[in-house]
């Protein structure tokens, strides 16, 4: 069966809020932004991905997958900086004659 990325938002969300209870967290800003980007239907950001997946990891779900494999389910909902190629029309053609 195929999870789609409503689904895996709701995973997450589900961990978050998890956390979220946990007292003595100090990254509970974090987690908390990172709930409201996704409940807003945004992308959330690699460097908060980055925060997150040192716990997600432990998960009984997530136990047995790299964080790469992790990152690949998540992927839906981690935003990715597309590289933007500028070009004014001009190339190296003439020079390399």
């Amino acid at each position: 069966m195929e999870i789609n990325k409503k689904q895996k938002q709701q995973i997450l969300i589900r961990y978050l809020n998890i956390y979220l209870l946990k007292k003595d967290l100090k990254m509970k800003n974090v987690l908390r932004n990172i709930v409201n980007r996704i409940e807003k239907n945004h992308n959330i950001s690699i460097k908060q991905y980055n925060s997150i997946v040192k716990f997600i990891e432990r998960e009984r779900p997530f136990k047995d997958l790299n964080r790469d494999q992790i990152y690949r389910f998540f992927e839906p909902l981690i935003q990715t900086k597309d590289r933007k190629v500028v070009t004014d029309g001009s190339n190296l053609n003439e020079f390399l004659k």
